[in-house]
């Protein structure tokens, strides 16, 4: 359940803090004044991203804190994103003047996801004109499954579900990618045999290059070569005149770092000679290569140009993609005749799938036609009919094969048609308020809040709609706004919303009535803005009840 909810800078509310209890909680207030920019903040506590959210300009940022008491049954989400488990759970999200947000679960700092799933465990809330869950196939689907208990079999059917769309594609590449006329076919044989009679190889083109370039500077080339080994291995050369040089530093010890030093030297250059000799040697083997070389680079050059690469490893991952494509052609009558089974064999583990999902849901449509009927009479409405349709489809999607309404009629002898096409305002805050009675008694939340859920109602209906969320309240908190005096009285705890204007602002504030307040507030509203002596009698009645 929720403890505290701490509100700052947030549009009318600047510094508010509201304390909560368990069982039933209505929240009053004229319009206008901040009531549901109160929800607003705690579903964008919770993680929500609410359109209409503003943050205070004037202030460096906007706060919002929630205290939940958390049942240890919720222990598996603390460990799922490692969070410290407190019964007491704090929850804050900060806001800057630029729009950007942290959010904290104890302190420790965590993503929007995470707090929506927190959300999705701990509270359930009915905002203001929605009606959702009577119009939208994902929300019955889950209402349905809830009741049914079957969310392991829609878990095990979503996951062959998966296997199936995953066949399907392979099957959808290997018929794109697959057999190729035969036209195309013949030439990319021709071109494979082409490539691989070139023995291309990665970096070859560079290395001719190279080759080429010295064998076309080659007098150049070989007459530095005579000149460095003249000036290094002749009688007076450096070599002969460095090796003087070591001989005569050994004599004394002062000079051993420099004699090291000196032969070292001497070890470098006779390996630079080493290599000048053996360049001279491939110099003088044989010059006529040059137009080898220049023959093979025009080869490679045309290859590129023709394939439009820029290098030869492209070249050989071309002639490696053109040899898969042709294994693939040559293999993929078969491939396509074992895909096809593989699917096949899947579909029928997937219509098996949905046959147990369909059983478990259909086993449940008949308690849920008799509680929400029930429930309905409850709410003055004795012929309302209500059913839920189910009706198997060829197509299987992320919710089976079955597409899902809600059908509905209010008066006695009236056709079944969808909710959204025959239910009036006040007839669907009923029907709403019936169904969410029996989700409660199922549902994991802790949390469950009404934003107006009474519109279109008033009188005997709006007292009996009471009585059904104080029935509510005595398993799940149950946090109600309304404007119903008879919606009012049933609550164990009152708070109101008061819009006040202090200097050139306008603020508001929440306040938690007495008995006496109570008295007054349903008072204001039995009777409007003049309260007559016999709406307070009638309030003092109505919460006596």
């Amino acid at each position: 359940m929720i403890r505290n909810l701490k509100i700052r800078n947030y549009t009318l509310l600047k510094d508010v803090s509201i304390d909560f209890k368990k069982g039933f909680t209505v929240i009053s207030g004229e319009t206008g004044a901040g009531k549901s920019v109160m929800l607003d903040a705690l579903t964008l506590l919770l993680g929500k991203r609410i359109e209409r959210y503003s943050i205070d300009k004037t202030s460096a940022k906007t706060i919002i804190e929630g205290e939940f008491s958390i049942q240890k049954s919720k222990l598996d989400f603390f460990e799922k994103h490692d969070l410290d488990f407190q019964e007491l759970t704090v929850i804050r999200r900060e806001f800057n003047s630029d729009g950007k947000s942290r959010a904290f679960i104890n302190d420790t700092p965590v993503l929007l996801n995470v707090l929506s799933e927190f959300r999705n465990k701990i509270i359930e809330i009915h905002a203001q004109h929605q009606s959702i869950l009577l119009k939208d196939e994902t929300a019955q689907f889950a209402l349905i499954d809830r009741l049914a208990k079957s969310e392991k079999e829609l878990l095990s059917y979503q996951e062959e579900l998966q296997k199936y769309n995953q066949l399907k594609m392979e099957l959808d590449l290997i018929q794109r990618s697959g057999s190729l006329p035969e036209n195309e076919l013949d030439f990319l044989q021709y071109q494979l045999e082409e490539l691989e009679n070139c023995n291309l190889e990665a970096g070859e083109k560079e290395k001719l290059e190279q080759k080429i370039s010295i064998l076309e500077n080659i007098e150049g080339v070989m007459n530095v070569v005579s000149e460095s080994e003249k000036y290094l291995n002749n009688e007076q050369g450096i070599l002969s005149q460095l090796s003087s040089v070591k001989r005569k530093l050994l004599e004394f010890e002062t000079f051993t770092e420099l004699y090291e030093r000196v032969a070292s030297v001497i070890i470098e250059l006779n390996d630079v000679s080493s290599n000048l000799a053996s360049l001279d040697n491939k110099l003088r083997l044989d010059p006529s290569e040059l137009l080898v070389l220049n023959n093979r680079l025009d080869v490679i050059n045309k290859l590129l140009q023709k394939h439009r690469k820029d290098t030869v490893a492209g070249l050989l991952i071309y002639q490696q993609e053109i040899k898969s494509r042709i294994k693939l052609s040559l293999s993929s009558e078969m491939e396509l005749k074992n895909k096809k089974i593989e699917i096949e064999d899947q579909f029928l583990v997937l219509q098996g799938k949905a046959s147990d999902l369909n059983i478990k849901r259909n086993n449940i449509l008949p308690f849920l036609k008799k509680e929400v009927e029930s429930n309905l009479i409850n709410l003055g409405m004795p012929y309302a009919n209500f059913m839920a349709a189910i009706n198997v489809s060829d197509s299987y999607h992320k919710f089976g094969n079955t597409s899902i309404s809600f059908l509905f009629s209010a008066n006695r002898g009236g056709e079944l048609l969808e909710v959204s096409k025959v239910a009036s305002g006040g007839e669907l805050s009923r029907l709403m308020l019936a169904i969410k009675y029996i989700s409660a008694t199922i549902s994991e939340v802790d949390i469950l809040v009404f934003d107006e859920i009474d519109i279109g109602v008033s009188g005997e209906i709006a007292a009996l709609m009471g009585k059904m969320m104080q029935e509510i309240s005595k398993s799940t908190q149950l946090i109600a706004i309304s404007h119903l005096p008879q919606i009012a009285s049933k609550a164990d705890e009152h708070l109101k919303v008061v819009k006040s204007v202090i200097g050139i602002e306008t603020v508001s504030n929440v306040k938690n009535l007495d008995k006496q307040a109570r008295i007054e507030e349903i008072a204001k509203l039995l009777s409007g803005k003049e309260v007559t002596s016999e709406a307070f009698e009638n309030a003092r009645v109505l919460l006596s009840q």
